[in-house]
């Protein structure tokens, strides 16, 4: 992060690219390591949270999501004529503007990030990390450290994501142990993920003209 917040305009693309792949080959190679020494070991895939059951806390899970959804979708509508919104949502953004895709061209690139940040990260933290804390920490002091860790590993977005991510983390943990599985935080994260990247198409860092005017 502070290599693109140093970055001339110019060379955010070429520079985010490279930040994007490494993220993706170094997450996917811990997740594989992972993956083969645990099952290397005979331990059950289910121990990570990697099996799906249909479960009353799944669909309440679910039904929860589809309205998140919708919600957001409508928040988007509201975008093009609602300048309030619009300055919430840059604000929001504001921390990880840089790392964001700036044009159409870049987000398939960084989608591929999003899904991988679902995928690994919630395997990583609320399976493995989330199992081994619990072999030696009561549940809930499992989970608090999982989410510590989670938030510490952002600090690249400062006290205030570090504190927000920690919270998506115990967010998270919530989900798997109300739905007794990992696929549905992996399907929420990489989703939120993906929103952040969409919303930063259409709420740039700073608004076309934006300048002139002042």
């Amino acid at each position: 992060m502070r290599r693109l917040r140093a970055a001339p305009a110019d060379e955010l693309p070429r520079l985010r690219r490279v930040l994007w792949w490494r993220a993706v080959a170094s997450q996917w190679g811990i997740t594989a390591v992972v993956l083969i020494v645990w099952l290397a070991r005979g331990r059950d895939p289910a121990a990570l949270g990697l099996e799906l059951r249909p479960t009353a806390g799944l669909a309440g899970v679910l039904v929860g999501l589809a309205t998140i959804v919708s919600l957001v979708l409508r928040q988007r509508g509201s975008l093009a004529h609602d300048a309030a919104l619009r300055a919430q949502v840059r604000a929001r953004l504001a921390p990880v503007a840089r790392l964001l895709p700036g044009s159409r061209e870049e987000f398939p690139r960084f989608a591929l990030l999003a899904l991988t940040a679902g995928l690994c990260e919630e395997l990583l933290f609320r399976g493995y990390l989330y199992w081994y804390a619990a072999q030696h920490l009561p549940l809930v002091w499992a989970a608090v450290l999982q989410a510590l860790v989670f938030g510490v590993g952002h600090l690249y977005q400062g006290a205030r994501g570090v504190l927000l991510t920690g919270l998506a983390g115990l967010f998270f943990i919530g989900v798997v142990v109300v739905t007794g599985s990992i696929w549905p935080a992996m399907l929420i994260h990489a989703l939120m993920d993906l929103n952040a990247g969409e919303l930063a198409q259409r709420v740039p860092p700073e608004e076309p003209g934006a300048g002139a005017a002042a």
